[in-house]
């Protein structure tokens, strides 16, 4: 894409041209119609308040008369066009002032067209900007990119383009609406008493001169007080990061000595703004009233002579009243176009890099066939501060193989990997592949021929399949233009690409056919690769199946599940299960679940609106269990605020062992006291049992172990499951997923169904031990890929912090190996200890692919096909299969 403009109007401009100017041709129309309604009330006082129109007796008067008027020259005829219509004094003046009427809603309507199409043209190209500072974004190169912070890119592409978009709108349509106001207004004042009007045009210009020469100092002290508070932030940001050694060193009383005077220089600067400003305003405010001045003594004198009738002289009031405004406006959009024109500069500046990545739009490059060598002629990189980290070198690898990058960490070794991984660009010499040059080529189509796994993985907010395929989307491709599609539309008028995210974008090509296949079986051949299937399937046997299964694959998990309960049996591990019994109580479940039976589909009966709902409450108390249960709830609150109530609130502690939600713990804590009061319990408001009884509903005595379920009220539960499931109303069956031996659990995680039962969590490595037995069952049923891609549709998280290190690394090696590239390069810290097998395992299934591994110092390398040895910055030697060196020595090697 091309460079942002650096100046603000000409980007506007060039993108919202057509837009603009039909603004501007509506505000041209607008004029008559504005002009008519500053005329017209002259003619309701002179002619049909006074009776101007009806002079030497008439009754009546013609009104709405029209005729062209020819000039001396053609003869001064008049030629009649419309002969109007007669009126008596109250009807013409009730056409009059309907007329006056009239023209105010058509203003009303010009005025409401013009803003909303300016509103609709800022956003536009707001949005037309956030693409443009994005996309500018992902054309750095990885080295400056690295120097950027991504929170502040993000508050500027969101937050900080948001007043320059304000202001798009108003840049060419503000001063043509308002300058053409304020001029037909000041016309029409001359026009009915040039002294007049040129006292008021004075008394504007005045004001047009004064108020922003006195408002810079203004724009000074706030872009003082801006810096300052900057300041101040990113101080009191550095105090708290370096709180420990504040403490340690004592030196708290200079820390609030500092922020004190920086407070104290704020303060200063914000008193000086505020006298500055309110001068402003009174100086004015001043000059807006002296003109009324004027027209009220000198036109009155005027009138009092004959010289102004009384109609002119209301008719110039009322239109000074449109003048004031519009010139203040003017005045606070010379301000607004300075401040934001810096604004925009400044955050352009930021998203100018001095060299750029490939456009989008280049040319795709053929990838080189996988034996062509990789060449390095006089390769060398160095930082931003000119130390080598690479010392020029030149080296021949052989392809396809395995290739050691061998050296201590911070040396050649890494810069190299990263020249090959896109990770930088900005070095000297070549790096070819036959005839293709690396530097030539796009990122995308680098992204085709190598793939690179870093020491830091970072993963999207989205599921584990989708973090792997995210290496494969890009080949949705632009759109071709449906002028019926809104959106295409939009994105036509800003100026911008129509892509849908929506669209298959994936490149199957890149993982061996070009038609849709079955994704998921590569996903998982690359995550067994990477060593992550094992996590995945623990995380499938804990996942929810689907409400939408398929139904072949549900009649398998069913069959499964009794082959399973057998097995179980005949191996001795039944007692680690709490089966689904329909006449008996599971304290591996909770309470809500031991009532229906079941889960809840959707959150119509969810913990928190099961105890809402009418019918399950009608049960609950037919059956004495609300009280039962509001004690539970007390308690568990109790013991949650005994726990938890001296830990800081949204700790992650408390957040997943708590019962309750921080934000709730003030409520519940009020409810106990309240409770523990004398006769506290009667005082329960309602609301209040129904959050206690909601809370108990969650409680699972095998998991929390508090002690909470005796005897009895295993009974009454069982009695309240049967009158529920008795009485239970036809349209709640959509609601609730039963437990049935004959059909899956939708919404119940896998292991679940094929148990049919709950693992009993009092005993213990149960878990481990019914995993283990599981994967057996899974591996001769067939069903052992289901339960890697239910485990694939797990969420990650923010950069992955749902999973484990270790799965994190596996899935964004998962995401290279996907798209089959024909290079693929390890980074240092990830692969050890057991390199040498993962390496192996890669080459024996990725034949074609030369694979590049960061090892670090004293790494035994015999197993690599090459093996390239870094001391420091330099390239020491470059050994082949056998350790023959390539014919490199040390100068050589360093070219």
């Amino acid at each position: 894409m091309n460079e942002i403009d650096p100046r603000l109007f000409r980007y506007i401009w060039r993108y919202s041209r057509r837009d603009q100017l039909v603004i501007l041709v509506l505000i041209l129309l607008q004029l008559p119609f504005f002009f008519a309604t500053l005329e017209l009330p002259k003619r309701i006082v002179n002619e049909g308040i006074q009776g101007g129109a009806f002079r030497d007796g008439q009754l009546t008067a013609n009104l709405l008369s029209f005729s062209i008027d020819l000039p001396d020259f053609l003869g001064g005829w008049s030629v009649p066009v419309f002969s109007g219509f007669l009126f008596n004094q109250l009807h013409y003046l009730l056409v009059l002032s309907g007329i006056f009427l009239l023209l105010t809603l058509i203003n009303g309507w010009f005025r409401y067209e013009i803003n909303l199409r300016k509103g609709v043209l800022g956003e536009r190209m707001m949005r037309r900007l956030r693409f443009d500072l994005f996309a500018t974004l992902l054309c750095f190169r990885p080295e400056d990119i690295r120097t950027v912070k991504p929170a502040e890119v993000a508050s500027m592409i969101k937050d900080e383009v948001e007043p320059i978009g304000g202001f798009i709108g108003d840049a060419f349509v503000q001063p043509a609406m308002l300058g053409t106001q304020a001029l037909t207004a000041l016309a029409f004042i001359m026009i009915q008493s040039l002294w007049l009007g040129l006292m008021a045009g004075g008394i504007v210009a005045v004001q047009a001169v004064i108020i922003p020469y006195l408002r810079k100092e203004q724009l000074r002290l706030g872009r003082e007080r801006q810096l300052a508070s900057r300041e101040l932030a990113g101080r009191i940001g550095e105090i708290v990061d370096a709180a420990p050694a504040v403490l340690s060193h004592g030196v708290r009383e200079y820390s609030h000595a500092e922020i004190s005077q920086r407070l104290s220089v704020l303060f200063n600067i914000r008193v000086a703004l505020y006298n500055r400003k309110f001068a402003v305003k009174f100086l004015n405010a001043l000059l807006s009233q002296i003109t009324p001045f004027f027209f009220y003594s000198i036109g009155g004198y005027l009138a009092l002579k004959g010289s102004l009738d009384i109609g002119q002289l209301v008719a110039m009031i009322a239109a000074y009243r449109e003048l004031p405004a519009p010139v203040k406006e003017l005045i606070d959009w010379d301000q607004q176009a300075a401040d934001v024109s810096i604004k925009y500069e400044q955050i352009v500046s930021q998203f100018s890099p001095t060299r750029r990545l490939a456009s989008l739009n280049s040319a795709p490059v053929d990838l080189p066939s996988v034996n062509q060598p990789i060449q390095f002629d006089d390769v060398r990189v160095a930082d931003g501060r000119g130390a080598v980290m690479l010392e020029s070198m030149n080296a021949r690898i052989a392809r396809p193989g395995t290739v050691a990058l061998v050296g201590a960490a911070g040396s050649g070794r890494d810069s190299l990997a990263r020249i090959l991984g896109q990770q930088i660009s900005g070095y000297r010499g070549k790096v070819t592949c036959g005839a293709t040059d690396f530097a030539q080529m796009s990122s995308e189509s680098l992204g085709r021929l190598v793939g690179y796994v870093g020491p830091e993985p970072y993963l999207i907010n989205a599921t584990i399949r989708q973090n792997i395929l995210f290496s494969l989307q890009r080949h949705g491709g632009q759109e071709a233009f449906d002028p019926k599609d809104r959106d295409a539309r939009e994105a036509k008028r800003a100026g911008l690409p129509y892509w849908r995210k929506d669209n298959d974008w994936l490149d199957y090509t890149s993982v061996g056919d070009e038609e849709v296949l079955d994704l998921d079986s590569a996903v998982i051949a690359a995550l067994r690769l990477a060593g992550g299937a094992d996590e995945v399937y623990f995380l499938g046997l804990e996942g929810p199946l689907d409400i939408d299964l398929d139904h072949a694959l549900e009649a398998r998990i069913v069959a499964a599940r009794a082959s399973t309960r057998a097995r179980l049996e005949t191996s001795g591990l039944s007692k680690l299960i709490t089966f689904f019994d329909p006449d008996g109580f599971n304290r591996n479940a909770s309470i809500a679940e031991n009532l229906l039976f079941g889960l809840p589909i959707g959150d119509r009966l969810a913990n928190n609106d099961l105890c809402a709902d009418r019918y399950v409450r009608s049960i609950l108390e037919a059956e004495a269990l609300v009280d039962p249960l509001i004690n539970i709830g007390l308690r568990m609150a109790e013991f949650t605020i005994d726990m938890f109530s001296s830990l800081p609130p949204g700790g992650a502690i408390v957040e997943r062992m708590s019962f309750i939600r921080a934000a709730d713990m003030p409520d519940f804590r009020m409810m106990v006291e309240t409770a523990q009061a004398p006769q506290g319990r009667s005082h329960l408001t309602y609301v209040w049992r129904f959050k206690l009884v909601a809370l108990a509903l969650g409680y699972c005595e095998a998991r929390h172990r508090l002690g909470l379920v005796d005897d009895v009220l295993v009974e009454r539960i069982l009695r309240a499951r049967r009158s529920f499931s008795h009485f239970l109303p036809a349209n709640y069956a959509r609601y609730i997923e039963f437990y049935r031996p004959d059909r899956v659990i939708r919404g119940a995680p896998l292991r679940d169904n094929l148990l049919f039962g709950r693992v009993n969590g009092s005993v213990a490595n149960a878990e481990r031990r019914v995993a283990a037995f599981l994967s057996d069952v899974l591996r001769e049923t067939g069903l052992e890929d289901e339960i890697l891609r239910i485990g694939l549709s797990t969420p990650c998280g923010q950069s992955g912090r749902l999973l484990t290190p270790t799965l994190r690394h596996a899935v964004n090696l998962a995401r290279s190996l996907v798209k089959r590239p024909q290079i693929l390069v390890y980074e240092a810290g990830y692969i050890a200890p057991n390199a040498h097998e993962k390496v192996a395992g890669l080459a024996r299934a990725l034949p074609a692919t030369t694979i590049f591994v960061s090892l670090d110092e004293g790494t035994d390398a015999a197993t690599y096909s090459t093996i390239m040895r870094f001391e420091g910055a330099r390239l020491q030697q470059v050994t082949q299969p056998g350790g023959n060196a390539q014919g490199m020595d040390l100068e050589q090697a360093s070219g």
